[in-house]
């Protein structure tokens, strides 16, 4: 005797197409309902993780340049017998160079090429608002002279 009538492959009679529809129909509106019940809790995490990444990135940036500072200014320091002048100098430049990199991390110029990424202003915004930037007036000859009349 087998127990499974109504598995495929098995020797009893197959399972009405109008039966699998609705349980298909039903197993699919119980995964949608619990899927889109984790994906809210995901994208919680995510975002959650993510500003704990941006913080942690924060600060081994400023600790990076402190540390790199002062390694070049004990270097200095022991070569040319200078001993705590260049060590607390470039203190002062790796904490100047932390807070740059810091700064160019929040305004979002950490990973283009070049000082600011396509599109985008020095603070961030979009360029789309039709404004000419001095980067737009300067590439003039590429399109032609106008003889210096601007209208």
């Amino acid at each position: 005797m087998n127990d499974d009538k109504g598995r495929p492959g098995s020797d009893g009679p197959r399972p009405d197409g109008d039966d699998f529809d609705q349980r298909l129909k039903a197993a699919r509106a119980r995964h949608e309902a619990s899927s889109s019940k984790e994906r809210d809790r995901t994208d919680a995490d995510r975002n959650k993780w993510q500003a704990i990444g941006f913080a942690m990135r924060v600060g081994s940036e400023l600790i990076a340049a402190l540390i790199t500072g002062l390694g070049i200014g004990w270097l200095l320091d022991r070569w040319l017998d200078t001993t705590p002048w260049l060590m607390a100098l470039f203190l002062f430049v790796g904490g100047a160079a932390g807070v740059m990199n810091v700064y160019r991390l929040v305004e979002g110029q950490d990973s283009g090429i070049g000082w600011k990424r396509p599109g985008r202003d020095r603070l961030g915004s979009d360029d789309s608002d039709g404004r000419e930037t001095d980067a737009d007036n300067s590439a003039g000859s590429a399109e032609g002279e106008d003889d210096g009349k601007r209208g």
